[in-house]
């Protein structure tokens, strides 16, 4: 394969990587016994800038909201005592916690799968509730990488189309790296897949 592909030789140990080559301590519920996961995917990090930037905002907005009031001459809390403003402003960084924790596993447990066998697409909805996508590799039809903008040609992400004839047609995975090499690690696979003997798991 030409340098800038999937290396088959690497073993990813970051449990954070956007781009993970046959991840170390990996699994998956559905995974079958040989099942070797080729390539784990998340979105690039470059998309959780927006998201920083709304964090940041909300931790500094408690000391600003008084400090602008205070121009026209608005005392926020002329009516409260210190240990209600204390607690105001326990409760309002909890809630930015808990924002900022959701935002996070909401990045960190929507991640495509790539294995031997099939691709998979894992979506994160809630703490409660995800939703499981599978096509096998034989099902793939088609695959189109597509780099979109400035950030995703500067960064090197994009989107990748798979077609399939799997229950779920069109799969999408949404802003990951290196969007060439990962469409041709699929079609690879694919490739390899077709030359087995129905049945086997290799």
């Amino acid at each position: 394969m030409p340098h800038h592909d999937l290396d088959h030789q690497v073993h990813s140990k970051n449990p954070l990587a956007m781009f993970a080559p046959q991840p170390l301590g990996v699994s998956f519920e559905s995974q079958e016994k040989g099942e070797k996961i080729i390539l784990l995917l998340r979105a690039h990090i470059v998309t959780l800038v927006p998201v920083v930037l709304e964090i940041i905002f909300l931790i500094f907005l408690p000391l600003l909201v008084p400090w602008v009031l205070r121009v026209p001459g608005i005392n926020l809390f002329a009516n409260l005592a210190a240990r209600q403003v204390f607690w105001l402003y326990v409760s309002w960084y909890l809630f930015v916690f808990g924002f900022t924790f959701y935002k996070f596993i909401f990045w960190y447990f929507n991640v495509y799968l790539l294995t031997n066998e099939r691709i998979v697409d894992f979506d994160f909805r809630g703490i409660l509730h995800k939703e499981t996508s599978y096509a096998n590799l034989n099902q793939i039809q088609d695959v189109s990488p597509k780099i979109i903008g400035f950030f995703g040609t500067f960064f090197h992400f994009g989107n990748i189309f798979v077609q399939t004839a799997a229950a779920k047609p069109e799969f999408e995975f949404h802003h990951v790296a290196r969007p060439d090499s990962v469409a041709k690690e699929i079609l690879e696979q694919v490739r390899l897949e077709e030359g087995e003997p129905p049945g086997v798991i290799a």
